[in-house]
């Protein structure tokens, strides 16, 4: 320890979380670059560093210094599960979902790592094994609010009843990463023709967003998307272009094969085909724009 030092590591320590506690980071950094000045391998300072950098969005640095603090001890269980943050913004999801593996294998108590992972699979579509996770992770920890992110994510999807009145929207409000988590849900969804999951989703992050008219047009294509009046057009919303072709050359193959014994059928088949074109080109725009008009836009 230098003679010059004031204060010791951990008084240094204590400050400095009090600094974060208030979101002062300004002041926080000050203080850390003093300390470290005079403690410059004590891990909890190192580790107030790297929060710091995470929280300001320096990923690199804060990757940098959890390096460091992880190179002295592998072990540290507050680098690793801020590794995890740090590797998932960085798009290195791999490593992140080993390291989460690595961490509930230690820690099987740890409903928020269990939660944590659930959004990570949320993320990379794996939506059965998010589910299961967040299950897992609400009976370890049934006040955890990632818990319970998670578990009602999993509800809306699967339009379990009283899900929407259960409060997404605030819980998605203390988790940032959630609200990243849904946006590629419902883009999830929608390839997968899950139209009224989708929309379920978007309601709740228009809630968390009233205001904000990007959001309020991706709830209104969705409520287009699945009224009822559109489940003709599922199979064509659902793979565009390719089922169109798929339509059309099946019904050109079946009308000559039917034209000359069934001459009226294949005569009310025709023009049954030329309606549902018809409908197919005019409709969802109609309705699309009664939707935006009566939503104010």
């Amino acid at each position: 320890m230098s003679e010059n030092a004031l204060l010791s590591a951990r008084d240094y320590a204590l400050q400095i979380e009090g600094l974060l506690e208030r979101n002062r980071y300004a002041h926080a950094r000050v203080l850390i670059g003093e300390a470290l000045a005079y403690y410059p391998n004590d891990s909890t300072l190192l580790f107030a560093a790297a929060r710091v950098d995470y929280d300001t969005g320096a990923r690199d640095e804060a990757r940098h210094t959890l390096q460091q603090i992880l190179a002295h001890d592998p072990d540290d269980y507050a680098a690793r599960s801020l590794m995890v943050n740090v590797l998932q913004d960085q798009g290195d999801l791999p490593q992140a979902e080993l390291l989460l593996i690595e961490l509930i294998r230690e820690y099987p108590e740890a409903g928020f790592q269990y939660a944590r992972y659930a959004l990570l699979m949320y993320r990379t579509l794996h939506i059965e094994k998010a589910q299961a996770l967040a299950r897992e992770a609400f009976r370890l920890d049934p006040n955890n609010e990632l818990a319970l992110t998670t578990c009602l994510i999993g509800d809306i999807i699967d339009g379990r009843k009283g899900a929407e009145q259960a409060g997404l929207a605030r819980l998605l409000q203390g988790h940032p990463e959630s609200e990243n988590t849904a946006r590629m849900l419902i883009t999830h969804l929608l390839s997968r023709g899950r139209y009224k999951a989708a929309k379920r989703i978007a309601v709740e992050l228009l809630k968390l967003y009233p205001n904000s008219r990007e959001v309020l047009e991706l709830v209104v294509q969705l409520d287009a998307l699945s009224h009822w009046s559109m489940l003709p057009l599922w199979p064509l919303n659902r793979w565009g272009w390719a089922a169109s072709g798929a339509l059309y050359v099946l019904t050109l193959l079946g009308l000559n094969l039917v034209r000359n014994q069934a001459p009226l059928f294949a005569s009310a088949a025709t023009w049954t085909l030329l309606g549902y074109c018809a409908y197919s080109w005019i409709y969802p725009s109609l309705l699309t724009r009664w939707l935006k008009r009566r939503a104010g836009l």
